[in-house]
C-alpha cells in the first residue's frame, strides 16, 4: 500500500516537471516571438533570469523527489529544441549553462 503512494507520487513528480520543462523550454520561447518581443527582453528575462532560476529550482526538484540523475538533461535538451526553432543562434550555449546550474544545484541539494 505505501510502495504504491510511493510509486504513483514519484510518477507524477516525473510527469510535472518534465511538462513544466516542455513549457519553459519549448513553448515559452515560441510565444515570446510570436507576440514580438523585443530580443533584448528575450535575452535578459528569458535567457538570464527566468531560466536560470527554473535551472536552479529543478536541480533541486530532481534531487529532493528522488528522481533519477538522467532528469537533469531533460530541461537543457528541451530549450535546446526550442532555440533551435525559434531562438537566435547564440543561445544554444545557454544549454550548458542551465546543465551546469542544474548540476550544482543537484550537488549542493541537502536532500
Amino acid at each position: 500500500m505505501i510502495m504504491k503512494k510511493l510509486n504513483v507520487m514519484a510518477l507524477s513528480a516525473h510527469w510535472r516537471y518534465i511538462l513544466f520543462a516542455f513549457l519553459i523550454g519549448v513553448v515559452l520561447p515560441i510565444i515570446l516571438k510570436l507576440c514580438h518581443t523585443p530580443s533584448v527582453m528575450i535575452v535578459l528575462w528569458l535567457l538570464i533570469v527566468f531560466n536560470v532560476l527554473a535551472s536552479y529550482a529543478f536541480g533541486n526538484l530532481i534531487k529532493s523527489n528522488g528522481l533519477h540523475f538522467l532528469f537533469l538533461f531533460v530541461f537543457p535538451i528541451l530549450f535546446l529544441i526550442g532555440a533551435i526553432i525559434i531562438l537566435p543562434r547564440y543561445s544554444y550555449y545557454f544549454t550548458i549553462v542551465y546543465f551546469c546550474i542544474e548540476l550544482l544545484s543537484y550537488n549542493l541539494s541537502n536532500s
